[in-house]
């Protein structure tokens, strides 16, 4: 409690920081009740896409929370609600991006109306992803415009390169994610979510290379981008060795191969940052 003592300002500025967060927290659990739109009222598909967007949400929010505050009260509060609904917006649209570019003849959202829990894993998974990707440049930028476009150019770069890993996965599976949706396959779909949870971990692990050079930010953005795509083909290929290692193809193995495929990956996602240092 020392930080009180020397600075009772302090929960002044940790009150306002939880103020914006619940009123942003709010905002995206109705904002997404209403774009999903069940048909039932108690749809698991509908309830697992809003908590991961929610949980999204708190995910990019920790980039900017960091305990250090600005000079003033209005200033505390414009920043933490300013990038939050940045973050918000740039949520939504990673979703709809999924949706309509990636994956269009799916068509998630939909599906996830009608009840399939296996588009909304999938929707949920880039939502996370995303909020990842977006937390790790929040975290290494500066709180300025500069900031901002870093910021947006990393959204841009988590967009491309999780759309890279969705068509991959697609092709070296021939098709096993569309087919787990059109069946509402969910064991297949959790592993096709972890596995994409684990290439945003593994795309905001590179993040550390744009970070020494953030003053200059053209050059920090194209060092984030080749890192990345080194860092996401990587990843893919030691979790796929592990995975052939591991788990020989044609034994059975209790509660699914597939959940236990996407473990690895998502093990990957965390193991291959912290190998990079």
């Amino acid at each position: 409690m020392d930080w009180f003592l020397t600075d009772p300002s302090y929960i002044l500025f940790l009150l306002i920081d939880l103020i914006a967060i619940f009123s942003l927290v709010a905002a995206m659990r109705w904002l997404s009740r209403f774009l999903v739109k069940p048909v039932t009222r108690h749809s698991d598909a509908s309830n697992i896409e809003t908590a991961a967007a929610v949980m999204g949400l708190m995910i990019a929010l920790t980039g900017v929370t960091t305990g250090r505050f600005s000079l003033g009260i209005f200033q505390e509060w414009a920043l933490i609600t300013g990038y939050g609904i940045l973050a918000l917006v740039l949520l939504r649209l990673g979703a709809l991006i999924q949706d309509k570019l990636v994956l269009p003849a799916m068509d998630l959202n939909h599906a996830a109306q009608q009840g399939n829990s296996a588009a909304a894993l999938v929707t949920a998974s880039h939502l996370l992803g995303t909020a990842i990707v977006i937390r790790a440049a929040m975290q290494w930028t500066n709180q300025d415009a500069n900031g901002l476009i870093a910021l947006l150019f990393g959204f841009v770069i988590s967009q491309f390169l999780l759309a890279l890993e969705t068509r991959l996965r697609i092709a070296w599976t021939s098709g096993d994610i569309i087919k787990a949706i059109d069946r509402k396959t969910n064991p297949v779909a959790i592993k096709a979510a972890v596995q994409h949870i684990g290439a945003a971990l593994a795309i905001s692990g590179s993040a550390h290379f744009a970070s020494s050079i953030e003053y200059q930010l053209e050059l920090a953005v194209l060092a984030w981008l080749f890192s990345s795509v080194v860092f996401l083909l990587l990843y893919l290929a030691l979790a796929e060795l592990c995975v052939r290692i591991i788990l020989p193809k044609g034994e059975v193995y209790e509660g699914g191969r597939p959940i236990l495929e996407g473990a690895i990956y998502l093990g990957w996602g965390f193991l291959l940052p912290a190998l990079a240092g």
